[in-house]
């Protein structure tokens, strides 16, 4: 049995969450501090209160260890529904990455999402692909001088 537990936070009520807010937070602005062009801990906090993306918690026993959050889209096109990660913060994942990825697509399965994607970074490509997952695209970019 393990001793990780991923939950979906969203469902939770605030008096359920209150006692993770300020590890959530905490983590929340970890991601903020690490991409500070994409995200902001005000707008991570607000998509999760406003509901455009789910919270997800990986606690060991009751211990926090990490947030997750991720998104269901729809592509106009075909109506196709594909659930995505896009953020993971916190510590251990190598400890808790096959309850993580059960909780997610069961998630996914549940919410007629017939496409699991997580987005991150190069690093992740070994865990993932224990898991089937295969890179699907590739994303470039480039930053122009600040004047």
């Amino acid at each position: 049995m393990s001793k990780y537990t991923v939950y979906n936070a969203s469902e939770w009520n605030l008096d359920r969450l209150g006692p993770y807010l300020s590890d959530v937070v905490h983590e929340m602005s970890r991601l903020a501090d690490r991409f500070p062009g994409d995200v902001t801990t005000a707008a991570l906090f607000q998509e999760f209160l406003s509901g455009k993306k789910t919270l997800w918690l990986i606690l060991e026993g009751d211990k926090f260890v990490s947030i997750g959050m991720s998104t269901i889209r729809t592509v106009d096109a075909t109506g196709q529904r594909i659930f995505t990660l896009c953020d993971l913060a916190g510590r251990d994942v190598q400890k808790y990455k096959r309850e993580l990825c059960e909780a997610v697509e069961a998630f996914a399965a549940q919410n007629g999402c017939h496409v699991t994607a997580v987005e991150g970074r190069e690093g992740w490509k070994p865990l993932l692909a224990e898991f089937g997952y295969k890179p699907y695209a590739v994303l470039y970019r480039k930053i122009a001088a600040k004047d």
